[in-house]
């Protein structure tokens, strides 16, 4: 399954709503779109530019149609969504 700017703009919005109550918001948007794969690691890990960047956090598409995942910058080819926390 691909991510639609709706898909998108629905876990932006998860984010920011539950984002200041949770260190780890995977297991809130893997209940709320269990379709897709969710991953969380330290934007140090992320040698890419993030596809969105919010208040407290970097997201980065993940193409995961082809034996190797990478990283994408096109929602149309994303199967999943790597969530990093910014230092603040």
């Amino acid at each position: 399954m691909c991510i639609s700017n709706e898909m998108m703009t629905e876990i932006q919005s998860t984010l920011t709503q539950f984002g200041k109550t949770t260190n780890n918001p995977v297991p809130i948007l893997k209940d709320c779109f269990p379709d897709l794969t969710f991953l969380r690691t330290s934007d140090s890990d992320m040698g890419e530019s993030p596809f969105l960047s919010l208040q407290d956090y970097n997201l980065y598409l993940l193409d995961g149609r082809e034996h190797c995942v990478q990283i994408t910058h096109n929602l149309e080819h994303a199967t999943g969504v790597v969530i990093t926390q910014k230092n603040t």
